[in-house]
């Protein structure tokens, strides 16, 4: 006798035999259990998952002479016997690619209306039903709404919405899955076990990692992963191992794409160009290299985001686990998607292209030359440092109950004598005088540069009056708090007044009204948006000093916005205060310039991240780029 191929000797015969597919059995078996059984059924899924399979085990199921209140088919009687060897007068299996025409159905129709002659159903398989024309779902459908009691459709289809709606809507729908690898994997070792102890069985040892491998050349079918073991086997090679199966499948080497991988990994250019062209040289396709290099780096991805189940989302053995785990070791999840979607994206121009490696040979250097992403959680995060370091209360620098500003560095690119010449001299000020906050403008080069203009006085229009006063050197000015806008530039000191006599400024201060701008700012954003762009001057007695414009008082001093902030300050303060709001003419331009200013640095960096430019609207309308 002929040894059988594999895939027919170890079909699933009964439902516990079925691979992956739990979800289906388990409602099959209760509904026989109970007796509730549907007029027609739909089976689903990709190839070589056990939809046909599926069918022949519940018609044998239902016409199972012995099998009592049991699920399963005994497997054994009679009719099981027929229905395993194909010959059973009592199911009907039927290729629709070759019987899809109405006079096909018609003469079916005519068939299934006899009783059954030994069991109690006739079972009509129709496989790949989708094939039908659209006058043979026309002719079936009258069939299919009023069938025979003793009558079973059982559909099964790799297309289901080719199928008519009045078709679908009529049957229960079951939706096979792709069976996972591992449970593939470990269905051909079973095979191997099996075998060993049949003694007309092959004699052949599987190792883990082929298995593995041969369950991954599956791509989630049962029926073809064990053709390809059985393909391996008729090598005639005692040892199957992953060596032999490379080579019967023509699976190319893992090794090289770890070599390729590690060389991308490890920024090296020469070294990722070298290890191309070797894998090249022995004879790897470029397009096969491209599929296997954006799988490998799928595997790196996967097992850094969820190391717990590498195993059964990747197919490779333990040790090979280990190794991709270990090549993901300092890289960014962001990162290693960038490079999974080069190397994927590489295929596409590849396809059509007489020199396919020149196309890997461009994206494998553009992989060894990818610079580290940031996020957006990372780079606001720099914003908010910086903004911190400008408003004085950084950690490397925090402002001290005094209201003296911390030292900074003059930013890149100006020099200190720019610097210099925007800060008041020690002289000028009468008092140590901290240099300007990073991102305050500097005043332009001194052979280029007009004179100074005078001093201007800086009308202050207090809640209570108005007075005139001389604007004061830069170590006079208050100190601005975190919340509220960042501190004032030199250049914008002549437009600041005098702090009022009386008025008080710490940290205190400062805390307990960024607390009020923040809760402001939860409860309507515009007034807290217009007290950010305000200076805090300090606390006189029960009033709670600020400077702005006359548009932002305006806005301030409307009735339901003061009762808001008077009840916030009270929150904040743990006393009744009242908001004094001062007008000063370009305290909110300065301010707002600060702003401007200090976002310089982190759009630059965006700009050389994203490779972007900036788009910036002309006075006349027109857009030009900067």
């Amino acid at each position: 006798m002929a040894p059988r191929a594999l895939t027919l000797k170890y079909r699933p015969q009964v439902f516990a035999d079925l691979v992956g597919q739990d979800h289906v059995t388990s409602v099959l078996t209760a509904a026989l259990a109970s007796g509730r059984v549907a007029q027609a059924f739909l089976f689903t899924g990709a190839r070589g998952v056990g939809k046909t399979t599926s069918a022949r085990i519940l018609a044998k199921a239902l016409n199972c002479a012995e099998r009592g209140g049991s699920a399963e088919p005994c497997d054994r009687c009679a009719s099981c016997a027929e229905i395993t060897q194909g010959v059973s007068l009592d199911v009907l299996e039927i290729d629709g690619a070759s019987n899809r025409g109405i006079a096909d159905v018609q003469q079916l129709r005519e068939s299934v209306r006899f009783t059954p002659t030994g069991g109690r159903h006739r079972v009509v398989i129709i496989d790949e039903v989708h094939q039908l024309s659209g006058d043979a779902f026309a002719a079936l459908l009258k069939t299919l709404e009023e069938p025979p009691a003793h009558l079973v459709f059982i559909f099964a289809t790799t297309d289901p919405q080719k199928l008519p709606e009045t078709i679908r809507s009529r049957t229960q729908r079951f939706d096979f899955a792709r069976v996972p690898i591992r449970r593939v994997a470990d269905r051909l070792l079973d095979i191997q076990r099996r075998e060993a102890a049949d003694a007309d069985g092959v004699r052949f040892q599987l190792t883990d990692g082929a298995a593995l491998l041969i369950a991954h050349k599956g791509e989630g079918s049962l029926r073809d992963a064990i053709s390809a073991l059985d393909q391996v086997v008729s090598a005639g090679e005692p040892q199957v191992d992953e060596p032999l199966v490379r080579r019967v499948l023509g699976i190319a080497d893992r090794e090289a794409f770890f070599r390729i991988a590690g060389a991308v990994l490890g920024r090296d250019p020469k070294a990722t160009l070298g290890e191309l062209h070797t894998a090249f040289e022995k004879g790897l396709d470029p397009r096969e290299l491209a599929e296997g290099l954006a799988e490998h780096f799928r595997n790196v991805l996967v097992l850094k985001v969820d190391p717990g189940r590498g195993h059964d989302l990747v197919a490779a053995s333990q040790e090979d686990l280990a190794r991709l785990a270990s090549q993901g070791e300092g890289w960014s999840d962001t990162d290693l998607l960038r490079l999974m979607r080069l190397a994927a994206e590489s295929q596409w121009p590849m396809r059509d292209s007489p020199q396919p490696l020149v196309h890997l040979e461009a994206a494998l250097l553009q992989m060894a030359t990818l610079e580290p992403a940031e996020t957006v959680a990372v780079l606001l995060e720099r914003l908010e440092s910086l903004e911190r370091r400008l408003s004085g209360t950084g950690p490397a620098g925090p402002s001290g109950p005094g209201g003296g500003a911390r030292a900074a560095t003059p930013p890149a690119g100006r020099s200190s004598a720019a610097a210099g010449a925007a800060t008041p001299t020690r002289a000028q000020a009468g008092a140590a005088t901290p240099p300007p906050a990073r991102g305050a403008a500097p005043a332009a080069p001194r052979a280029s540069s007009p004179p100074a203009p005078p001093r201007a006085t800086a009308s202050v229009t207090p809640a209570t009056g108005s007075a005139t006063a001389q604007a004061p050197p830069a170590a006079a000015l208050p100190q601005t708090s975190a919340s509220a806008a960042p501190a004032f530039t030199p250049a914008a000191a002549t437009a600041v007044a005098e702090r009022p006599e009386g008025t008080e400024r710490d940290a205190t201060t400062e805390s307990a009204w960024a607390r009020t701008v923040a809760a402001v700012n939860a409860r309507k954003r515009m007034l807290g948006a217009f007290l950010e762009e305000s200076r805090l001057v300090g606390l006189s007695g029960g009033n709670l000093v600020l400077a702005m414009d006359h548009l932002h008082r305006s806005v301030v001093d409307a009735p339901e916005h003061r009762a808001l902030v008077r009840e916030e300050l009270a929150r904040a303060f743990g006393r009744t205060l009242e908001l004094e709001c001062s007008v000063v003419e370009g305290v909110v331009h300065a301010t707002q310039a600060a702003k401007a200013d200090s976002l310089k640095p982190l759009i630059e960096r965006a700009m050389e991240v994203f490779d972007g430019e900036v788009i910036e609207r002309g006075k006349g309308g027109g857009d030009r780029s900067a």
